[in-house]
């Protein structure tokens, strides 16, 4: 599969990024936060980065079944479609009726697939070990355009299962991956603030920012609700619809309060294997996998409750940094996408060994990165041994003498912006995971 639209899309998601700051800025709306955008954008980043090594992985099931036990034999394109339609039919000739089947084909995919992503998206909000994964994409607690991007990066490894049903109805992989992409680029739009309500007949059809801020909200009415994709109309098939009527409060019921990528994906995980192991019977250190998030036995507390928030009284998790730091960190984080996207414009000709690397560079400023929007003490010792795995890393990938000296000149530059700044990490804003997680659980 050559074919990427998310990849190609990414300059246009930028723009509209842009455009949406620029709106946020001439209107005082203050609908962007520069640490919380660096993560939202760090955690698209990572999830790209980890889709690389999984997206073979996970489509080899669905090709097998199409290859071997599919229903109908679904054309792709006219051109196959030429030896199934009848010829002349109704006056038609037999390219109209291929463009006609075709075309019958896509459609069909788009609704079976947003009718997939729902059951998905729901049991990814029901079921622990699914959740663990989707949360990522909820713990922002602000909502516009980079809180889209913001994906996990090993939720795909359990939800391609999903998907399956396509391949046995018999619909190609190819039909199947673009109309996966044309369904994850239409959810871009709808986070956004800045668009109110849209003309009824669509509100009442298509997913939209109204219907999506509610997803995201953490009020209690709005808990685990409007899980459609590009269609809102399994919600309200299926009891999961809700209209906005108040204004959401964004973020996880137990907020992250972390602005690292890489604890985003696990801290979940964390919590759940710290409470299978303090639960005192073996059925329920096996249940906390498969139980709604939140579940707790009895002894240990119970469900977790779902308190009654105001957007008015919310305080948002925030670390005041110095601006020279942040305009360091966010040189690092424009040069690390940079890098991470033209790797993956030319995925399909790099050797794995330069994907390798390119990999765990940007994966490794990622986390450092993080460190630093959080004035973690490690972040002191972590980056200057990023700042020289970036030289060697250069030096791998190009062999050229002068490429090398260029990072590396780049490199010392950046060691001593950075450590101009360690008086700021001498009080520690650091919450210890493992204390901070046990004190949530008590």
């Amino acid at each position: 599969m050559k074919i990427n639209l998310v990849t190609i899309a990414i300059p246009f998601f930028f723009l509209l990024i842009f455009l949406e700051m620029a709106f946020s800025a001439y209107h005082k709306r203050k609908l962007y936060r520069l640490n919380d955008s660096i993560n939202d954008l760090s955690a698209g980043t990572a999830s790209e980065v980890f889709g690389v090594f999984m997206k073979t992985v996970t489509l080899t099931a669905y090709i097998f079944l199409y290859e071997n036990f599919r229903i109908f034999n679904l054309p792709s394109w006219p051109s196959e479609a030429l030896s199934v339609v009848p010829a002349g039919l109704w006056g038609f000739e037999s390219q109209t009726w291929a463009w006609a089947t075709v075309i019958g084909v896509w459609i069909l995919c788009f609704i079976a697939y947003d009718l997939a992503y729902y059951w998905n998206h729901r049991l990814s909000h029901e079921v622990n070990f699914l959740w663990a994964g989707h949360v990522v994409h909820h713990q922002s607690e602000e909502y516009n355009l980079t809180v889209a991007l913001r994906q996990a990066s090993f939720h795909g490894i359990f939800t391609w299962v999903f998907y399956l049903p396509l391949a046995l109805v018999g619909f190609s992989p190819i039909v199947m991956i673009l109309n996966g992409q044309l369904n994850l680029i239409y959810q871009f739009w709808i986070h956004t603030k800045t668009i109110d309500k849209l003309p009824r007949w669509f509100e009442a059809i298509f997913n939209t920012p109204s219907h999506h801020r509610v997803h995201h909200g953490i009020n209690p009415k709005y808990i685990d609700k409007n899980h459609g994709g590009t269609l809102i109309v399994f919600d309200k098939w299926f009891g999961t619809f809700e209209p906005e009527t108040e204004e959401p409060v964004y973020g996880t019921v137990k907020p992250l309060q972390s602005f690292n990528p890489i604890w985003a994906n696990v801290q979940y995980w964390w919590e759940m294997i710290e409470l299978a192991w303090r639960c005192p019977r073996w059925s329920d250190k096996f249940k906390v996998f498969f139980a709604m998030p939140g579940w707790r036995p009895t002894e240990l507390g119970g469900q977790y409750p779902i308190p009654e928030v105001s957007a008015k009284t919310f305080k948002k998790y925030d670390i005041e940094l110095p601006k020279g730091l942040s305009i360091y960190s966010l040189t690092w984080f424009v040069l690390t996408v940079a890098l991470a996207f033209g790797m993956l414009l030319k995925v399909n000709s790099l050797p794995w060994f330069n994907i390798s690397v390119i990999s765990a560079i940007t994966l490794f400023t990622l986390l450092t990165i993080g460190g630093i929007l959080e004035r973690k003490r490690w972040a002191l010792f972590a980056e200057p041994i990023r700042l020289t795995g970036v030289v060697v890393g250069a030096y791998l990938l190009s062999g050229a003498f002068n490429i090398s000296l260029g990072v590396l000149a780049l490199g010392a530059v950046s060691a001593v912006w950075f450590l101009s700044y360690r008086s700021s990490f001498a009080v520690s804003q650091e919450i210890d995971p493992v204390r901070e997680v046990l004190r949530r659980t008590a």
